[in-house]
């Protein structure tokens, strides 16, 4: 590792971003605390939301997805965890 910067995202689309989570299938995830939400950051589609606040979710900090079960699984602030199936 040299440090370099391979790739930067500035998108007014991501509001507050918190955790961030790049699955075995290469997507890249991102927690957005500002909008209760998570998304996922794609070069071709761009910035797609996964779960929101209409799915009760609440201030995500953190997220992984877990390729062999299809779900993500979510850290919130309210100290609770959520899974769901990947949509």
């Amino acid at each position: 590792m040299d440090g370099a910067v391979l790739s930067s995202l500035e998108d007014p689309a991501i509001c507050s971003p918190r955790g961030v989570h790049v699955s075995e299938t290469g997507q890249l995830l991102v927690c957005e605390d500002g909008a209760h939400s998570v998304v996922q950051v794609d070069g071709e589609r761009g910035v797609v939301t996964l779960i929101s606040v209409e799915d009760r979710l609440n201030f995500p900090e953190n997220v992984y997805h877990s390729a062999r079960t299809d779900r993500l699984i979510v850290v919130q602030a309210n100290d609770s965890i959520m899974i769901t199936n990947s949509k």
